[in-house]
């Protein structure tokens, strides 16, 4: 339907325009004839318009006529002279009749004009009805189409819409379906996870009571060690004590025990140290530490042993004694009154016998000629079982008095808050240069060497931005003094243990410090004491009530947080760093400029090395300090010392080694072994000893002469 009677409008309005052109050409052509209006109802008649008159006789034709009654053609022509016909003069009819004819001819003319052009009308609004009829039609027809597909189109839109809200009620009960659905989900997960904390809560309960259970075995373990480090100590210390009761002779016969005790301490060392490290206790540990104090009360019952004997023999030996001198005093001339008096000599029979602690039984002895060589052995092995000399210990006694005491005095300005600054701007001082030490060149020497006596001379001396004095407080001068002392000594571990030929510039510029300032230098032993003991030389016994930890601190060991004890070889390397840094300063020339001599020059050297000799060697620590200062003031103190020197070295091959072999079987021991074998080699061959390794100079003399030039 819509397809047969699919009308464009467009096409049915397009004749409008033509009809509308060729009505307006018409009109055209009527407008000459007509000069009145012919259309409302004041129009005027044409029917009765008149005419002025008839045209000249003779001129009047057919086609005239036809003329005139031709609607198209104008009333008017033109005339002979160019003048139109209504204003040319007419002739004046002459009769009625001719009147009568030309009015009736015209009064023809006029209806049959009116006819033809209501003829002409009449086809022409039939024409345009017609026409009219045919685009109503046709509109009517694109209208009737156009409302059946906008009904259609209606139709469609409802349909569409019906569909699309069923659709929408669908997705909607889908979405709560999904909610419903991801609710139920959610809900499951929620019981879920509580389930899981209900879990996890209770694991966590049982691993708590799992964690004290084990934190109370610990705990118990932990105190079954203590208890038995103390037994070990105490059983250690019963054997130190049995041993300082015999004499030299007798010593012999502990060989056996001794050993064994250096074993059991190394044990239950490397087990304390294990059990450091790993911050906890087993149960085979505790096991393996009972074992070590069962085997040392072992040891010590065989000490006992062994002492009940020689007592028994010492008895013995005295009751015999006593009767051979009950006898000769019996077989002795007796001497009369009345003569001369005879001096009688009296030889000492009871030599006094030395001891490690100075106090012990006086063994009775032959008088042989034997007894003069037991008693000097005696004597020179007596400092063998000390751990300090005399000497040595005075020394220590009188450094350590003096650094507590200015410790104690420089307290109260290391505790005020309100110098805080200033201590900041001395330790910047001290630091900088301090860690730019280095034989560079000689300027950048120097100038290290010019801050820091501008410094503790009490001159203003830049710190970081600003300037800073030991003026600027009355204790400025002995914590600046301390403060330069203590960065010097850790010099050793930051810097020297890594580089051996670091230890020279540093020593270089200590010394020349040291001869300006002596209390710097007193303060620069107090610390080195502090760090190494053994630099005294002074074997440190542990107090009766120390801890092992606070023991171990007054040996130079460390420990990290958590009371973890250092590596054995981080230690070494740290001890090796001071023996260089000691031995660096004795070797170290003077400032020629300064006639203070040498505060701590080769002698304190040389009597550091005998005094070590003569102590009881320790595992490790001693071959690895002997080492790094034979190495490094070994050539200096052969050439002061010659021969000595060379008695020194094969008293250490011999005697020593063969102490330390006991005791000791690792890499220093072995390190040592070498160097002095190669020492004497050179000796007998070439008659010197080699400077240090890797063009390290001796004495410093390319970097100290530095202050020297």
């Amino acid at each position: 339907m819509a397809s047969k009677h699919n009308f464009n409008v467009e096409e049915l309005l397009s004749g409008f325009d033509s009809m509308k052109i060729s009505a307006l050409r018409n009109a055209a052509k009527l407008s000459p004839l007509i000069k009145e209006r012919t259309i409302g109802p004041d129009c005027v008649d044409l029917s009765q318009r008149k005419v002025a008159g008839p045209p000249s006789p003779g001129k009047v034709e057919s086609n005239d006529a036809t003329k005139e009654n031709d609607p198209n053609l104008s009333n008017e022509g033109p005339s002979t002279n160019g003048t139109p016909k209504s204003v040319e003069k007419k002739k004046p009819t002459t009769t009625h009749f001719n009147a009568t004819v030309h009015n009736d001819a015209a009064d023809c003319a006029a209806v049959q004009l009116k006819l033809h052009q209501q003829d002409i009308e009449r086809q022409r609004v039939a024409s345009v009805q017609k026409t009219l009829a045919e685009r109503q039609t046709k509109i009517r027809l694109a209208d009737e189409v156009r409302e059946a597909q906008l009904a259609e189109n209606l139709q469609q839109a409802a349909l569409n819409a019906a569909r699309k809200e069923k659709d929408t009620e669908q997705r909607l009960l889908n979405a709560m379906k999904e909610q419903e659905k991801l609710a139920q989900e959610a809900s499951a997960r929620r019981q879920a996870e509580i389930e899981q904390e209900n879990r996890r809560l209770n694991d966590i309960q049982a691993q708590l009571r799992r964690r004290q259970e084990e934190m109370r075995k610990k705990a118990q373990l932990l105190d079954a060690l203590r208890t038995l480090i103390g037994q070990f100590r105490v059983g250690t210390e019963t054997f130190t004590k049995a041993l300082t009761v015999i004499g030299v002779q007798h010593a012999t016969k502990f060989t056996n025990q001794k050993k064994s005790v250096r074993v059991l301490q190394k044990d239950f060392e490397l087990l304390l140290q294990t059990v450091n490290t790993n911050q906890e206790v087993s149960q085979a540990e505790v096991d393996q530490a009972a074992e070590y104090c069962k085997l040392l009360e072992q040891v010590n019952a065989e000490v006992t042993e062994i002492l009940a004997q020689i007592e028994a023999s010492q008895k013995q030996q005295q009751e015999e004694q006593e009767k051979l001198e009950q006898a000769k005093a019996a077989e002795a001339p007796v001497v009369p009154a009345s003569g001369p008096e005879q001096p009688v000599q009296q030889t000492d029979t009871k030599p006094t016998d030395s001891t490690d602690s100075g106090t012990g039984v006086t063994p009775a002895a032959p008088a042989t000629a034997a007894a003069p060589a037991i008693t000097s052995q005696a004597t020179d092995n007596e400092p063998f079982f000390q751990p300090v000399s005399p000497e040595c210990l005075q020394f220590y006694n009188e450094i350590k008095s003096f650094y507590e005491q200015h410790q104690t005095a420089v307290k109260q300005l290391m505790d005020d808050p309100s110098m805080k600054a200033y201590r900041f701007n001395c330790q910047k001082a001290i630091n900088v240069p301090v860690n730019a030490i280095s034989a560079v060149n000689r300027d950048h020497f120097i100038d290290k060497y010019q801050k820091l006596a501008a410094l503790l001379s009490g001159q203003n001396v830049k710190a970081g931005d600003g300037m800073v004095s030991i003026n600027g407080h009355p204790l400025g001068r002995t914590y600046c003094t301390m403060l330069l002392a203590k960065k010097f000594v850790s010099q050793a571990d930051t810097s020297i243990s890594s580089n051996a030929s670091a230890a020279f510039p540093v020593a270089a510029i200590a010394v020349a410090l040291w001869q300006r300032f002596p209390d710097f230098g007193r303060f620069f032993l107090a610390y080195l004491h502090r760090e190494c003991p053994y630099l005294v030389p002074y074997y440190l016994p542990q107090l009766e009530g120390q801890s092992q930890e606070d023991f171990l601190k007054t040996l130079g060991y460390r420990f990290a947080d958590g009371g973890v004890l250092e590596k054995q070889d981080q230690y070494l390397k740290r001890m090796s760093g001071l023996a260089r840094l000691y031995a660096a300063v004795i070797v170290t020339i003077p400032r020629k400029d300064d006639p203070t001599p040498h505060p701590h020059g080769l002698e304190y050297g040389w009597r550091w090395l005998t005094n070590i000799l003569n102590r009881f060697p320790q595992p490790d620590i001693c071959a690895t300090l002997l080492a790094e200062f034979l190495q490094t003031a070994g050539a200096d103190l052969h050439a002061a010392y010659g021969k000595q020197f060379i008695k020194v070295l094969q008293v250490l091959r011999g005697d020593y080694m063969t102490a330390l072999n006991r005791i000791d079987t690792g890499g220093p021991k072995a390190r040592l072994e070498g160097l002095v074998g190669k020492m004497l080699n050179l000796l007998a061959l070439e008659g010197r000893v080699e400077r240090p390794e890797e063009g390290i100079p001796s004495r410093s003399h390319e970097t100290v002469n530095i202050l020297n030039t």
